[in-house]
């Protein structure tokens, strides 16, 4: 086998449950939300809103300074199991996070973050690989002022890699072939891309049943990979990453063609390593997508609304040269502790019709009559 084939065994469980509850050691890879760091996500996301980069748009907003999307946490640390370690030579997706936001982030805010495993939970039943391991870290994120701004759960999903293989779930899944036609269509959403801005979506006017306009991604390719990974995750290379896959064995591989060592991740770069773990081609890192379906949000609701809550849930691959449309509907409409809130039932789905990325969102809009104004603009009120 091409990966190393590490095994789900009791010892390996005791050891990583172990870790719950304590506090988790990793590097943070942005430390600052700086107006370069800021970029270098919406670069890696393809999120264009001018609130998170054009300091002249940015200066006539209410805020009158750029602000981070709420996803920039991910740049920080992503919240993911994997951050708990473990079960090393056994394989990890990204299954998934539910988070929520206490506030905005600004340009030039400071961000720590903390990270402690909360549940290591076994399923004996799944389509990828029969036994599966389900790990969740919970990261709190808090600005210089020790304020918070957010905390999200993230579960990884860790499966034998020759069980996956021998199972074959993934293995009748074709890279996609479109045509020219097909090309100009996506070509068309992404000129056709609404961003709401600086005209207010007032509360009172949305209506349940109501669509969001989705953003569309894709045809996946490794360019977009390599700047997502700039963007958002520490990147070893050179010495310092043998020096890595020297002490963590499990995590390494030998390249076939000129026979260095490659970190496992390379399934989300070439189609050799990513059929090793029995899919056909290179697939993303999952937790774009979740960026993805914000990016559809946030422009839904415009520069004085607030993305409050986001639960994704990442079931399928997506897959080198697969599109990806991001969209929603309004489910629910409330009021709740001064706040005017929009529930969102929200999905990705993929040119093959399949819906990779279900999830759940409320937003905090305006309202217009709002007396005192909304907890999430008290700091530029």
């Amino acid at each position: 086998m091409l990966m190393p084939d590490g095994k789900i065994t009791e010892e390996g469980l005791a050891v990583l449950r172990s870790r719950i509850g304590v506090d988790l050691r990793f590097k943070q890879h942005n430390k600052v939300a700086t107006r370069g760091n800021i970029y270098h996500f919406i670069r890696g996301t393809g999120d264009t809103n001018p609130l998170w980069i054009d300091e002249g748009y940015a200066r006539k907003t209410r805020y009158r300074t750029i602000i981070a999307p709420p996803t920039f946490i991910f740049s920080v640390v992503p919240p993911t199991g994997s951050l708990a370690g473990g079960l090393p030579g056994v394989h990890s997706f990204f299954g998934g996070c539910d988070c929520e936001w206490s506030r905005l982030i600004r340009e030039g805010d400071r961000i720590t973050a903390q990270a402690r495993l909360v549940d290591v939970v076994e399923k004996d039943h799944s389509a990828y690989a029969g036994k599966t391991v389900i790990q969740k870290v919970k990261v709190v994120y808090t600005n210089q002022g020790a304020q918070p701004i957010a905390n999200a759960t993230g579960w990884t999903v860790r499966a034998e890699r020759g069980a996956a293989l021998a199972k074959g779930t993934y293995a009748s899944v074709r890279p996609a072939t479109h045509t020219p036609e097909y090309v100009d269509e996506v070509e068309a959403a992404y000129d056709k891309e609404e961003i709401r801005g600086s005209s207010i979506r007032y509360w009172d006017d949305v209506n349940v049943g109501d669509q969001i306009g989705g953003v569309v991604k894709g045809p996946l390719a490794l360019s977009d990979m390599m700047a997502f990974n700039c963007g958002t995750f520490n990147a070893l290379a050179h010495g310092e990453l043998m020096a890595y896959l020297d002490k963590h064995p499990g995590y390494a591989y030998t390249q076939p063609q000129w026979g260095g060592p490659e970190p496992v991740f390379r399934v989300n770069h070439y189609a050799y390593a990513a059929q090793a773990v029995g899919i056909n081609q290179a697939y993303d890192h999952g937790i774009d997508r979740v960026t993805w379906i914000a990016h559809a949000i946030t422009n839904w609701v415009g520069d004085d609304g607030m993305l409050r809550k986001l639960y994704v849930e990442v079931r399928r691959p997506n897959l080198f040269g697969d599109v990806t449309w991001c969209k929603g509907k309004v489910t629910r409409k409330y009021e709740r502790a001064g706040e005017h809130l929009v529930d969102l039932d929200v999905w990705a789905e993929n040119h093959r019709g399949e819906i990779t990325a279900p999830g759940k969102a409320t937003v905090a809009l305006l309202g217009k009559q709002v007396p005192g104004g909304h907890k999430y603009l008290t700091d530029w009120e």
